[in-house]
C-alpha cells in the first residue's frame, strides 16, 4: 500500500519574500470552471439503473393493509414459540403454517448458513408472503422478534427474505 502525503501551499505561490510571507499566485483549473463531484469515481455511472433489479417492489395500498392486518397475528405467534425457546427452521415454519399460509408462502432460513457465519445471532430470518408485492420480513432470535410490512423482491430475483448479496 502506498502512502500519500499532501503538504498545503506546496508549489502553489511565489517564493518567499524578505518578511517571510509568500504570496499565492493561480493555478490554471482544467474543470473550466465547474466544480467537480468528489464522490463521482465512487458510484459506477449506471448504479441505479443496475440497482433497480434488486429492489423490492412497492406495495399496493390494499396490499399493503392486507399485510398490516395481518402483522400483529403472526408477530404474536412467532413471539410465543420464542418464549418457549424454539427459534429453529422446523419450528418457525410449523408456527407460520399453522396460521393457514401456503407452503409456497413462507420462507425460513437458518440466520448463520444465510450469512456463512457460525459466529452470526442464532435464529432465523422469515418471510411471509401476504400478497401479490407484499411481505412479513423480520427474524426470531433468542431475544426477541423482528417483524415489518415490506415489498415483494424483483421478479425472478427473491420473494421475501432477500439474499446476502442484495
Amino acid at each position: 500500500m502506498a502512502a500519500v502525503t499532501v503538504l498545503a501551499g506546496c508549489g502553489g505561490g511565489a517564493p518567499a519574500g524578505p518578511g517571510g510571507s509568500s504570496t499565492p499566485t493561480s493555478q490554471p483549473s482544467s474543470t473550466s470552471g465547474a466544480t467537480p463531484d468528489p464522490t463521482s469515481d465512487l458510484v459506477a455511472p449506471h448504479d441505479e439503473e443496475n440497482a433497480a433489479a434488486t429492489r423490492r417492489q412497492d406495495p399496493s395500498p390494499s396490499d399493503s393493509s392486507a399485510a398490516s392486518a395481518a402483522l400483529p397475528t403472526v408477530r404474536s405467534a412467532l413471539e410465543t414459540q420464542r418464549s418457549r425457546g424454539e427459534i429453529g427452521v422446523d419450528e418457525t415454519r410449523a408456527t407460520v403454517l399453522g396460521l393457514g399460509y401456503g407452503e409456497d408462502d413462507v420462507e425460513v432460513i437458518d440466520i448463520q448458513e444465510h450469512l456463512g457465519d457460525p459466529a452470526a445471532t442464532p435464529g432465523v430470518l422469515v418471510g411471509v408472503v401476504t400478497g401479490p408485492r407484499t411481505c412479513l420480513v423480520g427474524a426470531v432470535t433468542k431475544q426477541r422478534v423482528t417483524l415489518e410490512v415490506d415489498g415483494t423482491g424483483p421478479p425472478g430475483e427473491y420473494r421475501c427474505v432477500a439474499p446476502v448479496t442484495h
